[in-house]
């Protein structure tokens, strides 16, 4: 057997704790991990479109008014009255000289934001977007609501042709039924 000098076993005992730490390092074993970086998950998603300076998705930390939007959006000044504050997920379109209309984002755009789709106010392509629902199965949807009216509660999906517990399980996080429209 091979004996090592001590020079060489001094070499060896460096790489081999230079190793270990190397590995420990790696595997951040024996340190807690670090936080993670603090975000808002209460983000409130505007779009704002027309002839305007910044145009597109705006994020907010709370619902906004409509004046804070349309200043945020460099909009020219717009004869805005009240404070109605603006729900996640509403579209701002100005139409000029002050004007601007108030809507719903497009479907595939409220999912791509994490955000989800009215069941009593979404349309059939929006509805394509949903996982496990394609073209004949959303019309089929907004057919079977124009047929018996607004859904009440989601399960109320279970009534359409080719929905059943397995397909409405998976589209639960995806809808919601909105406030109810005043006449």
């Amino acid at each position: 057997m091979r004996y090592f000098s001590r020079s060489q076993q001094g070499v060896i005992l460096l790489l081999g704790a230079a190793l270990l730490l190397l590995w420990a390092w790696r595997g951040h074993f024996g340190f807690s991990p670090a936080a993670p970086p603090a975000q808002d998950l209460n983000q409130v998603f505007v779009e704002v479109a027309g002839n305007i300076p910044r145009s597109g998705v705006l994020v907010f930390s709370q619902p906004p008014t409509l004046s804070q939007v349309l200043d945020q959006a460099g909009a020219a000044a717009a004869s805005v009255s009240g404070d109605t504050k603006l729900a996640s997920g509403t579209r701002v379109e100005i139409t000029g000289a002050g004007q601007y209309r108030l809507g719903r984002m497009s479907g595939p755009q409220l999912l791509t934001l994490g955000l989800t789709l009215d069941l009593n106010h979404t349309t059939a392509a929006d509805l394509d977007g949903l996982p496990g629902i394609g073209p004949v199965l959303a019309q089929r949807i907004i057919d079977f609501r124009q047929a018996h009216g607004p859904f009440q509660k989601i399960d109320d999906l279970e009534q359409v042709s080719g929905i059943g517990p397995k397909k409405l399980e998976k589209l639960k996080p995806y809808v919601f039924i909105g406030e109810k429209e005043q006449d």
